[in-house]
């Protein structure tokens, strides 16, 4: 038999798989946060949340550092949008803190606290491993572990390129799906799906072939586009006056291990998404879609990019609410059945996630396979 076993389905939905996750997938591995563009000026920050612990990365006089987001004091969130601007100052009782962690500021602390130095050293916030690779950046919570570069291996060279060209930022933003974080994944990790999920989008958009490498937990699927795409891009790149990729001309996909993926179209358009458990049968997708920059640098007038956006920005948010649909359907599928199912040659990029997640879970939890 060429097929091979999917994970067993009580992992999509029981607790104790989730907090195995939380540690042992999403704080040991380096996780992206964002673009450094996003934290550009002094007091920019992006938070999230990675397996059990609140992150904030900031920018504190252009140093950039990865902080606990919760107040030593009485643990409210430092920061608590998803990204902004303003000091890293808690806005309950406004203790601050600086880019080591170290705590700054104490309102009243003489007459009311009396911390000396020795006090306040052991009130400092926890700080992460933050590693960047071109424009993007990565927080690693676990102490120990691999460099960013050994991590990506030989995605390194390619994200780094990637996040270098692709640099115009056009839509962001983010969705509930009432899916567990993997099903999620396993969307964007196969075109087998597409003659009966997209059968009117994205069917017509690309070609039903797929050529997969992979390494670890990371994947790439080249597909070929369908030559109305290629054409509609080719004016389109003409209208806002920027140049097709050298490097990729259709449509490739790359899956970062464990919940990163990023599809470009036509060497003209980047389209970014994470997934993130929100609990054992919710997860969040955010996404980002980005053009790649102009050959003369220069910025593109939201009024050049307003003639084509809708376009594209329909047509990403059409994909996704099709995949959110059938993933739906499948997840409240799992508890009424006790057999794994089967992943063919054509799913080989879920199998490689599936093997990176059992490495990661399988020494800590007992697993059905």
């Amino acid at each position: 038999m060429i097929a091979k076993q999917s994970i067993h389905p009580e992992h999509y939905y029981q607790t104790k798989t989730l907090k195995i996750e939380h540690t042992h997938v999403f704080e040991k591995n380096w996780i992206f946060v964002g673009f450094k563009d996003q934290l550009s000026q002094n007091h920019d920050f992006i938070t999230l949340q990675i397996g059990n612990t609140p992150v904030v990365v900031q920018n504190f006089n252009g140093e950039l550092s990865a902080l606990l987001n919760v107040c030593s004091h009485r643990k409210a969130k430092l920061q608590s949008a998803s990204s902004g601007n303003r000091p890293l100052l808690c806005p309950y009782h406004c203790w601050s803190y600086k880019s080591n962690g170290a705590l700054s500021g104490v309102p009243q602390n003489r007459t009311d606290f009396g911390l000396d130095d020795e006090d306040k050293k052991k009130l400092a916030l926890k700080q992460f491993q933050l590693a960047s690779c071109g424009n993007m950046l990565f927080v690693r919570i676990a102490h120990q572990g691999p460099t960013l570069e050994s991590f990506l291996g030989p995605y390194f060279d390619i994200l780094k390129e990637i996040s270098q060209d692709f640099i115009d930022p056009v839509q962001q933003g983010s969705f509930h799906w009432d899916t567990n974080w993997k099903l999620a994944c396993e969307t964007v990790l196969e075109v087998y799906h597409v003659a009966g999920t997209h059968p009117e989008t994205f069917a017509k958009f690309a070609k039903p072939e797929v050529e997969i490498t992979h390494f670890n937990g990371h994947t790439t699927g080249n597909t070929p586009l369908q030559d109305l795409p290629k054409k509609w891009w080719s004016g389109a790149r003409k209208h806002l006056k920027i140049e097709q990729s050298s490097s990729f001309t259709e449509y490739n996909h790359f899956f970062i291990y464990p919940n990163l993926a990023i599809g470009l179209t036509d060497g003209s358009l980047m389209s970014l998404q994470t997934y993130e458990p929100k609990g054992t049968t919710q997860s969040q997708l955010n996404f980002q879609l980005r053009l790649i920059k102009r050959p003369d640098g220069s910025k593109i007038s939201d009024a050049v990019k307003a003639a084509i956006q809708a376009n594209f920005t329909e047509f990403n948010h059409t994909i996704l609410e099709e995949d959110r649909i059938v993933a739906e359907s499948c997840q409240e599928n799992m508890q009424c059945i006790d057999e794994p199912g089967v992943l063919g040659k054509c799913e080989d990029r879920i199998y490689h996630f599936h093997y990176a997640w059992r490495s990661d879970v399988c020494p800590h939890l007992s697993i059905r396979d």
